[in-house]
């Protein structure tokens, strides 16, 4: 089966005319009847149009044949971990957590003055 037999059939499979499913991916109508009538060959844009329409759509099965035709039951949105390698989802989860700062204990020494300097040159002393 080629991409345009593999594209027709995902046509079918959702019950949609030609012209449904070009307004559903957001193409010409005629760019569907062309490359259905062998004309043209699917372009990259329209498989994108298509993937990007079907999230559920496996798109190693539309660009190469394998594998199967939906990633999940179609209707359901695909889940942001589908993607992921199955080992990928038993591992678990590091979380950092974020220790609070340790706030020095007061010195037992004494402060005997502050020096305050200014942009302007000049200077303020602080005795307590």
């Amino acid at each position: 089966m080629n991409e345009r037999e593999r594209i027709k059939l995902v046509q079918e499979t959702l019950g949609l005319t030609a012209r449904q499913f070009a307004a559903e991916i957001r193409v010409q109508p005629g760019t569907i009847s062309n490359m259905m009538a062998g004309r043209n060959n699917p372009s990259l844009e329209v498989m994108k149009r298509i993937m990007e329409r079907y999230p559920t759509l496996n798109p190693e099965w539309l660009i190469a044949g394998r594998g199967e035709m939906w990633r999940t039951v179609p209707g359901e949105q695909a889940g942001l971990f589908d993607a992921l390698p199955p080992d990928a989802q038993e591992k678990p989860i590091r979380t950092s957590q974020k220790e609070e700062p340790q706030i020095p204990a007061a010195p037992s020494k004494q402060i005997k003055n502050i020096v305050v300097y200014y942009t302007d040159g000049t200077y303020q002393e602080f005795n307590p």
